[in-house]
């Protein structure tokens, strides 16, 4: 892992927690580093892994996958954010959603039950777990409460809002899928705005 790696990790960890030296080590020393080309999977939806990322660079998308074959895109993770798959750990059951890389991606990977452990011994760790927990919690409040009550037109300009780094990158059928709608409705509304 390069020093640059490092320090990338480091900044996103500190805007969460107050981590000290010693712990920013036992923390990091959870992590592998692994590279995935476009497509390759992180997780299968079939997988029973539960584990925690740091995206160094790259996009990731988070799916369901329908028994039919059809998949609905449900989250995007872009680097310098951290993410998890823990349905297993916190469900019992094995997650029902795959994680693919849409880029070229390169992460920082840790099984979910060692991070957690750390728990114990640093409440600065706990408090980065919490908090990341805490941000899931809140995008899928906010999703949720968008398919609720806006038009699948105001989720496309708030997505774009929200998201402008991100918005350009994403392939339009991967758009399209997490905003609810068919290919032909995203163009149809993209040629109404823009």
């Amino acid at each position: 892992m390069e020093k640059s790696q490092i320090q990338q990790f480091l900044n996103c960890v500190k805007q969460d927690s107050n981590i000290i030296q010693e712990e920013f080590t036992s923390l990091l020393k959870l992590f592998e580093l692994r590279t995935y080309k476009n497509k390759d999977h992180i997780i299968d939806p079939t997988e029973e892994k539960s584990n925690v990322f740091f995206i160094l660079s790259g996009l990731i998308r988070y799916y369901y996958l329908a028994e039919d074959g059809k998949e609905w895109n449900k989250a995007f993770i872009a680097e310098d954010m951290m993410c998890t798959s823990f349905s297993k750990d916190f469900l019992g059951l094995v997650s029902p959603y795959g994680i693919q890389a849409i880029e070229k991606t390169t992460i920082l990977i840790a099984n979910f039950s060692e991070f957690e452990m750390l728990y114990e011994k640093s409440p600065r760790i706990e408090r980065l777990g919490r908090k990341l927990i805490e941000r899931i919690l809140i995008s899928k409040m906010k999703r949720e409460r968008s398919f609720l009550q806006n038009s699948a037109k105001m989720r496309y300009t708030d997505f774009a809002k929200e998201n402008p780094r991100l918005f350009q990158r994403i392939p339009q059928y991967h758009l399209a899928s997490y905003l609810g709608i068919t290919e032909a409705s995203l163009s149809r509304i993209s040629n109404e705005l823009y």
